[in-house]
């Protein structure tokens, strides 16, 4: 109760980790004559993980949810076709959102500039406004990317959808920043979403179609990367934690898997890694404008990793660093969550958009897609004027000082 976000919103058994347990135990015994209320609140869940890490016994509640759901999707045919069949089709989705942009462009000709429709799409229950960001043209994935140069460790780069579809400036930025420390980076084709979205919603089958095209993308049969990145913390993390369980029926696949997990780290943390970066301590305090970090839960309680992104951000030329007051706590997208439960999601951004404006920042930097999306809308109605950008993008926009770097590490 005491560090369960939604709980602190509802106040109300079920949104509890015991009582979402009790629900699953129902739902599992087949007690429930009437799902609609264990769906609410099973639904009613980040995944964040906050539960898990305060539990003196490690019951890993989001685990147990996520099993709930799976078995909830199956009887909603339009979870199974959109999570299932849409998301993994290699070709229809890219196809769709290339249609859907250039329907976008046609009427967004006869719309003023100043008009909310360039930029919004549906409302919450309040009527609450959501932004859209634009799609991109070409997709990252359909760009032409140079052979990598260098003899550095080799790094397979997984890109994920925002930064396909909507911020291919933070992959290159990441791809240019790795490869400036001599890593020969290179973005395999065929790589899907890391379907996060599906498992999360408890698609299983369309997370494990995803899994093993993920998986021949970055290592196929006889290959294997030094390490795989990604400049999306939730990416990394499926990757790593979820691909080998997915493909667990697949004995050759899992195995190759399990290879995998280990080679795989979020941006800041290979980064940090390749750069020497002495991890004894933060930075030099440098003057310039302020610039603050929220921490994706993914990264933070996965990969339990909160000093890889401060190590970086403490060394930007011409920033200086702040922390806003709870930068773990969760910004509420959590994926499916912030479509089924809009209001309670847009609360917890906005608390988080106070906390920003609290650290007097002029930028917040995060590691996750979700993340990206989530402050992106709640600063666009709270604090216009803050940027949100990520690692990779404060990285290349600002540039470290030469002496902060070590050796770096092969």
């Amino acid at each position: 109760m005491a560090v369960c976000p939604v709980y602190e919103l509802l106040r109300e058994e079920g949104a509890v980790a015991r009582g979402k347990i009790a629900l699953v135990e129902a739902l599992a015994a087949g007690d429930l004559e009437d799902d609609r209320h264990a769906r609410h609140f099973l639904t009613a869940c980040l995944l964040c993980g906050r539960c898990k890490s305060a539990c003196p016994n490690e019951v890993d509640t989001p685990a147990l949810v996520q099993y709930a759901r799976a078995r909830l999707a199956r009887r909603s045919w339009l979870k199974r076709w959109s999570l299932g069949r849409l998301l993994p089709a290699q070709r229809l989705l890219p196809r769709l959102l290339r249609a859907a942009r250039a329907i976008r462009l046609l009427w967004a000709r006869r719309i003023p500039g100043s008009s909310g429709l360039h930029i919004r799409f549906s409302r919450g229950a309040d009527g609450q406004r959501r932004r859209i960001p634009p799609l991109v043209r070409p997709f990252f994935l359909d760009r032409d990317h140079p052979p990598p140069k260098g003899e550095g460790p080799e790094v397979a780069f997984f890109v994920g959808c925002v930064h396909n579809y909507m911020r291919p400036e933070s992959a290159q930025a990441a791809i240019d920043a790795l490869s400036a420390l001599g890593a020969r980076v290179h973005v395999p084709a065929g790589q899907a979403c890391c379907g996060l979205p599906a498992w999360g919603a408890g698609e299983s089958e369309g997370a494990r179609k995803l899994a093993r095209r993920n998986l021949e993308a970055l290592a196929p049969a006889g290959e294997m990367p030094d390490f795989v990145t990604s400049v999306c913390a939730s990416c990394a993390y499926m990757l790593r934690f979820h691909m080998h369980e997915l493909l667990e029926a697949e004995p050759g696949l899992a195995e190759r898997a399990r290879m995998l997990m280990s080679r795989v780290l979020p941006f800041s943390m290979l980064w940090s890694r390749l750069a020497g970066l002495d991890r004894e301590g933060a930075g030099r305090q440098r003057n310039g404008s302020l610039l603050t970090y929220h921490d994706p839960c993914h990264l933070s309680r996965a990969f339990g990793e909160k000093a890889a992104p401060r190590f970086l951000l403490t060394r930007l030329r011409d920033r200086r660093f702040v922390e806003m007051s709870h930068p773990c706590r969760c910004c509420g997208h959590g994926g499916v969550f912030n479509l089924a439960h809009f209001e309670l999601s847009a609360a917890m951004a906005r608390d988080k958009a106070r906390r920003v404006r609290e650290s007097g920042a002029s930028v917040v930097v995060t590691e996750c897609s979700g993340c990206l999306l989530q402050l992106s809308e709640a600063l666009a109605q709270a604090v216009p004027a803050v940027e949100v950008w990520t690692t990779a993008e404060a990285l290349a926009r600002c540039g470290v000082e030469e002496a902060d770097l070590g050796q770096g590490e092969d």
